[in-house]
């Protein structure tokens, strides 16, 4: 659990293409309504397939059940449509999230933790400019006759 309250990109992203259809990468970044629209596509479709394909035959005649198969594959077809589409959208938000990255998703409005390069790249400007400075001073040393070069001839 992330309790700094950071997120990440990767994270979210990874959530929406395994986990789209019930919404995690939502319920991850606290879009609460997304979430929710997520979980009841998903669920109604799920509903209507086990009403269609276990409740509907276990209590009508046979008879009755092959009047109205159509009625029963209409309802299956609906309940895998609408879990399809929930996979889908979620599939295809967290391709988004992952394209963006977390530069994405601070320009959102989401925190995210400062990205293990961006503080290697901190340090190397540090070393560079600790370099330069170096630099400059040896050649004000060498200026001054402070930095011979080992010869005094």
């Amino acid at each position: 659990m992330n309790n700094n309250g950071f997120k990440s990109a990767t994270t979210a992203g990874l959530l929406g293409i395994f986990l789209g259809a019930v919404g995690a990468h939502c319920w991850y970044l606290g879009d609460k309504k997304n979430a929710t629209k997520h979980v009841i596509i998903f669920g109604s479709g799920m509903a209507v397939m086990i009403v269609a394909g276990a409740i509907i035959p276990s209590v009508v005649s046979f008879w009755t059940l092959y009047k109205i198969s159509w009625l029963i594959t209409l309802l299956n077809v609906a309940g895998w449509l609408a879990v399809g589409v929930s996979e889908v959208w979620g599939f295809i938000e967290g391709i988004q999230i992952l394209s963006g990255g977390d530069a994405g998703l601070a320009q959102k409005g989401y925190r995210v933790a400062p990205s293990a390069m961006q503080n290697f790249g901190g340090q190397n400007m540090q070393m560079n400019s600790q370099i330069g400075q170096n630099q400059g001073q040896n050649q004000n040393n060498e200026q001054n006759g402070q930095l011979g070069s080992g010869y005094n001839g």
